[in-house]
């Protein structure tokens, strides 16, 4: 009888937790996510993730023919193809925070996010 009650408590306390974990992530404000698209140092598109209804691609063009062609996508960004010899911009995959950055080394193209909450990091040092 005893165990009985404390494992109805522990529920009671588990649901209630998860309830109210619930609550605060569903309307905890979401912080702006800017992507910064830049060709050869220059900025070219700066692009707030958090307000992406509906995805859409861009496509820059580079010297000699190089042409990349980036997906926008609500919270997140990614190369979807390049014309590099080893795409590894595109098989990167799709960013959604400022930890690490979309490179294309030879085509030059750089894709960065930047948050505006307050608080975050771009590098810390001790």
């Amino acid at each position: 009888m005893k165990k009985t009650l404390i494992l109805i408590g522990i529920t009671v306390v588990l649901l209630g937790g998860g309830i109210l974990g619930s609550l605060y992530v569903m309307h905890h404000k979401q912080p702006e996510k800017i992507a910064r698209i830049y060709q050869q140092d220059n900025l070219l598109y700066e692009i707030d993730l958090s307000t992406v209804k509906k995805s859409y691609t861009l496509t820059i063009d580079g010297e000699n023919g190089a042409e990349n062609v980036i997906l926008v996508e609500p919270n997140q960004i990614s190369m979807q193809s390049a014309t590099c010899p080893d795409h590894l911009c595109v098989k990167q995959g799709a960013i959604s925070d400022g930890i690490l950055p979309i490179v294309c080394l030879p085509n030059h193209i750089r894709i960065s996010i930047a948050s505006d909450e307050e608080g975050s990091y771009d590098v810390q040092v001790r």
